[in-house]
């Protein structure tokens, strides 16, 4: 209790204030959503797979946090026994995932359809379920048989959900897997979930402007998470022309630059790494350099998943010209630099865990921005030369920017 409570400060605040403040906000969210009478006809399948897969993403997240080695140092210099400091994290970090994350989305699915209370109690079951699940996979990922174990493991899971559709199968299977999941937590060793903290690279005061954007790049490489989100949204822009393909008459090419520019992990890096932030703020002449390469770094990364968009659209849909090329290359680049501009003057503060700042609501004030450059390019008819003029004017607007920094 001791080591749970521990964390429990640190992950809801000394006087647990997040415990108490995420109950209250899905309280109101329900009620809001449900005296509104705004109902939607959901499967229970759906219930039971969203429950499910957010849950194991959040937990899976939340473990490998990089937040996690500061925050564990002092546990593991004292003394303790391994299968209490085992179930002591698995259960805080379990905690954390349900009541801040979990909760407010099942909160929304509750008001808008009426479920029944076996229904309503399988969910949370799968939640607790994907939880332990996600735990115990994490204890076994440097393993070689890590990854035929997940694939077995996560087709017995998510599979009857799919197939069976039955409530009673699926509570019956998620039991199972939380007890297997017991099971193998007890045999695991508690330093598994401990990393200590390694040396940072510095950013110092030399000639030439390639050093940052190597740290930043290799920083993006080491950081697997970063890299999966980056997929993830390569792969949404290789499906997305045949979706927005659909829509004849309306040119909403460019819409698809403006979801694929909410790339959270890669806009938030000052904000997730409080000495980098102290080194680029304290260093004579880095805070320049650094929004500049910061800026392209982030723009590089929007025009390569631009890049798959546009290729994907070209093989399925076909009409790519200049001017595609171009909107890409406008809103790729006023994207980095309105998410570099809210990283310097509003960086997010007193977050617990890096999932904080994937969720925070600031990171949809770029893309709203972006879809409304895009819903205006997409409506007016608008040439080559004046999108080139465009991004002449952004190109010059950075600079003035960064000079003014």
């Amino acid at each position: 209790m001791i080591i749970f409570q521990n964390l429990g400060e640190q992950l809801f605040g000394a006087k647990y204030e997040r415990a108490v403040k995420s109950p209250i906000a899905c309280i109101i969210l329900f009620l809001a959503i449900h005296t509104a009478g705004i109902e939607i006809e959901i499967a229970p399948s759906i219930l039971l797979l969203t429950a499910t897969a957010f849950s194991m993403g959040i937990m899976w997240q939340t473990l490998n946090s990089s937040g996690n080695a500061d925050r564990m140092t002092g546990l593991f210099m004292l003394p303790f026994r391994n299968r209490e400091m085992t179930f002591s994290l698995v259960l805080a970090f379990t905690s954390y995932t349900l009541i801040t994350k979990t909760f407010l989305v099942m909160a929304l699915f509750f008001a808008v359809h009426e479920w029944s209370v076996l229904q309503i109690a399988v969910s949370l079951i799968c939640a607790c379920n994907s939880c332990f699940s996600a735990a115990v996979w994490y204890t076994m990922k440097k393993r070689k048989m890590f990854l035929p174990v997940f694939i077995l493991w996560g087709g017995a899971i998510f599979a009857p959900i799919f197939l069976v559709r039955e409530t009673v199968i699926i509570c019956f299977i998620a039991f199972t897997s939380m007890l297997i999941s017991f099971l193998r937590l007890l045999k695991a060793d508690a330093y598994v979930f401990y990393h200590p903290v390694s040396a940072k690279l510095l950013i110092k005061h030399t000639k030439g402007t390639g050093s940052i954007f190597l740290y930043l790049l290799r920083y993006l490489i080491t950081n697997k998470n970063y890299l999966l989100n980056t997929a993830g949204l390569c792969v949404i822009a290789g499906v997305m022309p045949f979706i927005l393909g659909q829509f004849e008459g309306v040119n909403v090419m460019p819409l698809g630059f403006a979801v694929l520019c909410l790339n959270t992990p890669i806009c938030i890096l000052l904000s997730c790494d409080p000495g980098l932030e102290q080194a680029v703020r304290t260093l004579p002449g880095q805070a320049k350099r650094f929004c500049t390469n910061y800026c392209f770094f982030i723009f590089s990364v929007n025009m390569a998943v631009n890049s798959v968009y546009l290729i994907s659209w070209q093989i399925g849909k076909r009409g790519v010209n200049s001017t595609e090329i171009i909107t890409a290359l406008i809103i790729a680049l006023q994207s980095a630099i309105l998410s570099v501009l809210l990283e310097w003057f509003c960086p997010v503060r007193n977050w617990k865990i890096e999932n904080d700042l994937w969720h925070h609501p600031r990171k949809y004030i770029v893309p709203l921005i972006m879809f409304l450059v895009a819903g205006l390019i997409g409506m007016w008819s608008i040439s080559i030369w004046v999108l080139l003029c465009i991004v002449i004017a952004e190109v010059l607007s950075l600079s003035l920017v960064v000079r003014r920094i």
